[in-house]
């Protein structure tokens, strides 16, 4: 299916994942004009070992994905002060905590990436964020995964919801056709 009005535009620089979940990087404002180094702890970090136990196929992962996705923003958001961010842009920008699209890309692509390190995700590869609409006034950013067995690949999107909440997780190929 043709995508009308956006264009796709893969990070050619490849993925830096954090080495991690005691040691890795995460945006706290707009644009990930500000970031900060962060950390979880072994005991934080079973919590979300504990939501992959018993996973058995693709589509459970993803479910599984969009609740780890949600426990991260609140661990690493009482931490960073990203647990105030809301859902979609909020005015001002320079709010404390309030992420954009962009922000929300990026940390979603560090957790997943997290995720992947320790072999929580037997079913999915993590991929660089995506952007649609770029050439428009108004982009939208995505983290994205990719089925393993099919490789349909799937947005993570966590800025239409407020901190902690799960992400909207739909196909690629949706999300670029705004559906």
């Amino acid at each position: 299916m043709k995508v009308l009005f956006s264009v796709l535009l893969l990070l050619t620089s490849g993925i830096a994942f954090a080495s991690t979940y005691q040691d890795f990087n995460t945006c706290t404002a707009f644009d990930c004009k500000k970031s900060t180094d962060a950390s979880l702890s072994e005991k934080e970090w079973h919590q979300v070992q504990a939501l992959f136990k018993g996973v058995n196929n693709a589509s459970d992962e993803r479910r599984q994905v969009k609740q780890a996705i949600a426990l991260l923003e609140v661990l690493v958001g009482n931490k960073t002060g990203t647990w105030r961010d809301l859902a979609l842009n909020q005015i001002p920008s320079e709010k404390a905590g309030q992420l954009d699209c962009k922000a929300e890309a990026t940390n979603t692509t560090t957790y997943l990436g997290l995720l992947e390190q320790d072999g929580l995700l037997k079913w999915h590869s993590v991929r660089s964020y995506v952007v649609r609409d770029r050439f428009w006034l108004v982009p939208h950013w995505t983290g994205v995964i990719e089925d393993q067995t099919t490789g349909i690949k799937y947005s993570v999107d966590s800025w239409f919801r407020k901190n902690g909440e799960p992400p909207t997780v739909v196909t690629l190929e949706r999300w670029l056709n705004k559906k």
